[in-house]
């Protein structure tokens, strides 16, 4: 409503057509951002069996287990908060790692699995741009294959989002698709943002975050960047 108001008294008052012109495309744009993050969500609520059971839900081990020692290598311990728990079972495996755990995803679907995985387990149903620091604050964070759902005209502020509840000189973990542009999974209606590098390490860069080391997974459908980030000091 928000962005239809602007449309409207902009169409209305003595404005150049440049600037109607921008104004109706941003609001297109979030539009459609909104729509596809809808559908995003809408899938893994009403599939989230069907997904789990063909993303290694049933598997004891993380498919990220190498990658969250060396993350403990630089977080030895500490409150961790988790974006997009999906089935939990990563939680699981941070859990077992000795850190004191909390997650968060979109989904109500996926985070019923998560619970179930993880009795007294504390999970929370929130979108990362839904995030404030009076949730608490946090020594480290966990995002594997969560930002990539994210339009990319939204994750600076998702970002600064995430920043907003990690402490000074905080952890993180954050795993991308690498590739250019976004695409709509023509089966499911999911939201993918593909990301270069460089790219993200402008984003780290310009939402207060360093660069700790970056590498690289390759499988035969595509190829993962892999983020360790530290929150700079204030």
């Amino acid at each position: 409503e928000h962005y239809i108001d602007i449309v409207k008294v902009t169409s209305s008052s003595l404005v150049s057509p440049t600037i109607f012109f921008f104004l109706t495309n941003l609001y297109t744009t979030n539009i459609m951002n909104d729509k596809s993050k809808s559908l995003t969500v809408q899938y893994y609520d009403q599939n989230p069996d069907d997904w789990s059971a063909t993303h290694g839900g049933d598997e004891d081990f993380s498919w990220w287990k190498d990658e969250m020692q060396k993350f403990k290598k630089f977080l030895p311990n500490g409150k961790v908060i988790e974006f997009g728990a999906g089935a939990g079972k990563d939680a699981k495996a941070l859990i077992s790692l000795g850190y004191d755990y909390l997650g968060t995803d979109a989904s109500i679907g996926l985070l019923k699995l998560a619970k179930e995985r993880n009795p007294g387990t504390k999970f929370i149903q929130k979108y990362i741009h839904e995030l404030e620091p009076s949730i608490e604050q946090f020594d480290g964070f966990w995002a594997s294959a969560v930002l990539l759902h994210i339009p990319r005209e939204e994750i600076v502020d998702s970002l600064k989002s995430i920043s907003s509840i990690i402490k000074p000189n905080g952890v993180g973990f954050i795993t991308l698709k690498e590739g250019d542009g976004d695409r709509i999974d023509k089966d499911t209606g999911r939201l993918f943002t593909y990301f270069k590098e460089e790219e993200f390490r402008e984003y780290l860069s310009e939402t207060g975050f360093t660069t700790l080391d970056v590498d690289y997974r390759k499988t035969p459908k595509e190829n993962w960047l892999i983020f360790y980030v530290q929150k700079k000091e204030n």
